[in-house]
């Protein structure tokens, strides 16, 4: 049996081998009856249950919305088609199968209407986030604008520092700063750089904060404690880029060619028998580094809410 987003218990997070060999075997000898309820999770063993299910005389599988449950008002569901794309709401709110971790990460982004012309509004803050790899170490600068965000240009830089990257940085807005006294820069990024070490004794946030004491706008940092997890700040980004309401708020300039190259070809990794992993494609030194820059950015200030009728743990 199935029934989905009834409880926060899920067939799909135990041992596939759990029923065949031990659930299955201790209720044989009572003639003893199980209920498997859970939310898909793509196409994992929890599906290839409930695909069995319909074609056994013995058992019965059922399929049910959360719009179908009534625990959750309309309002909540309106506003979680601004925060998800669209097959993670298909996932989470119409106990649909999807595949999340096969094929493109980015599966939302579209040149035609994620890609256009971008230029500095004096009116906002500058954001500026920032991804810690070496080779090449990368970061995304641009603007938010109330629910839409706006990439207005990348710095990828071939084996080289968080120094340099900050040099780079006040570079690129030198001219901004002088024509229009840029006020305030918002600075994202790798939480990891509060612990891996680019210099002998400062961290890499360390080395940012140090360099920016010296310029004359207004700084302020925004950086986790950690990282989010790796399929939630994707999920945040293609939300960004469009969401299930059919919106896109997230816009880049066509001279950002790395990220755009990023949307467009980073995949999701397999093992070694072709099945999809919850962990990105990293085989391409030069991929994935600008649009996890980007990423940060907007799994903080995008990031999705918790699911409203939804119990954490397991219930028995």
């Amino acid at each position: 049996m199935w029934g989905a987003r009834c409880c926060a218990f899920a067939y799909a997070s135990i041992a596939k081998e759990a029923w065949p060999e031990v659930l299955r075997p201790a209720l044989a000898d009572k003639q003893g009856k199980a209920l498997f309820i859970g939310t898909p999770r793509g196409y994992d063993h929890f599906y290839d249950l409930y695909q069995a299910a319909q074609k056994q005389a013995e058992w019965a599988a059922f399929q049910f919305t959360t719009e179908e449950g009534g625990n959750v008002p309309a309002a909540e569901l309106a506003a979680a088609t601004h925060d998800l794309d669209e097959k993670t709401y298909r996932q989470e709110f119409q106990a649909n199968f999807e595949n999340l971790t096969g094929g493109l990460v980015y599966y939302a982004f579209d040149r035609t209407g994620n890609v256009e012309p971008q230029r500095y509004n004096p009116g906002l803050p500058l954001f500026w986030s920032l991804d810690f790899n070496i080779n090449p170490m990368c970061s995304v600068i641009g603007q938010r604008d109330g629910e839409r965000v706006y990439i207005l240009d990348e710095i990828v830089l071939p084996d080289s520092n968080t120094e340099t990257a900050c040099l780079r940085f006040f570079e690129r807005v030198a001219l901004w700063q002088r024509l229009t006294r840029l006020r305030e820069v918002h600075i994202y990024g790798d939480a990891t750089g509060n612990g891996r070490n680019s210099a002998a004794s400062r961290t890499d946030w360390q080395i940012v904060r140090d360099a920016c004491q010296r310029e004359p706008y207004r700084v302020s940092f925004h950086i986790g404690s950690k990282n989010p997890l790796v399929k939630d700040r994707v999920n945040c980004v293609n939300a960004m880029l469009h969401n299930r309401a059919g919106q896109r708020r997230l816009y880049i300039d066509p001279k950002c060619k790395e990220l755009i190259q990023d949307f467009e070809r980073v995949h999701w990794s397999k093992d070694s028998a072709g099945n999809s992993l919850v962990a990105i494609d990293k085989s391409d030194p030069g991929r994935t580094h600008v649009s996890d820059a980007l990423g940060y950015m907007i799994s903080r200030e995008f990031g999705m809410r918790p699911k409203a009728g939804e119990m954490p743990g397991i219930l028995f």
